[in-house]
C-alpha cells in the first residue's frame, strides 16, 4: 500500500529526475526522503508519518525514524500516538515471530535464524515503547512494557 509519504516522495523523485535528466542515485533518493521526513516532523504530520513507518518497517528496521517521531511526539506530550506507533510495530513483529517459532523449536536452522531476527525486532519495538513511556514519566506504562518484554523473552505468547 502506498502511503501519503510514499506518494509525495515519488513526486519529489520525479521532479529531481526531470531536473537532472537521469536516473537518481540511491543517495539522492535517501536525501530526498530524509529532507521530506524532517519537513513532515516540523509540519507535525505525525499520523501520516506513523502510517508510513508502520507500512515501511512493519517487520524490521526503521529505528531511527521511530525514535525521531517518538521524540517529536514527546515534545507535544502525545502518548496516544507514541503507543500507536510502537504497538502497531509490536503487533506485526510478534505475529511474524510466532509464525516461525514452531519451526525454530524443531531445530530448523533457517527458522532459528529468522526467529532470532524477528525476536530482535520485537525487542527493538518494545524498547521504543518503553522509552516513550520513560520520556513522559509514565510509570505504569514503563512497568507494563517491562513485564511484556519479560513474558516475550520467556516465550509466553500474549
Amino acid at each position: 500500500m502506498a502511503t501519503e509519504f510514499d506518494l509525495t516522495l515519488d513526486q519529489a523523485c520525479d521532479r529531481k529526475h526531470s531536473e537532472v535528466g537521469r536516473v537518481l542515485f540511491l543517495d539522492e533518493i535517501q536525501e530526498l526522503k530524509d529532507r521530506q521526513f524532517i519537513e513532515w516532523i516540523k509540519a507535525k504530520r505525525f499520523d501520516e508519518l506513523i502510517e508510513y513507518v508502520l507500512d515501511e518497517f512493519e517487520i524490521e528496521g526503521g529505528f531511527g525514524y521511530c525514535s525521531s517521531i517518538s521524540e517529536a511526539l514527546r515534545k507535544h506530550d502525545d502518548l496516544p500516538r507514541i503507543e500507536r506507533l510502537f504497538e502497531g510495530l509490536l503487533g506485526a513483529r510478534k505475529k511474524a515471530f510466532w509464525a516461525i517459532w514452531p519451526k525454530a523449536q524443531q531445530a530448523h536452522v533457517g527458522a532459528m535464524r529468522e526467529a532470532a531476527r524477528h525476536a530482535a525486532s520485537v525487542m527493538e519495538a518494545f524498547s521504543g515503547l518503553w522509552h516513550g513511556y520513560w520520556s513522559l514519566k509514565h510509570e505504569a506504562g514503563m512497568q507494563n512494557t517491562q513485564d511484556a518484554m519479560l513474558r516475550f523473552q520467556a516465550r509466553e505468547q500474549q
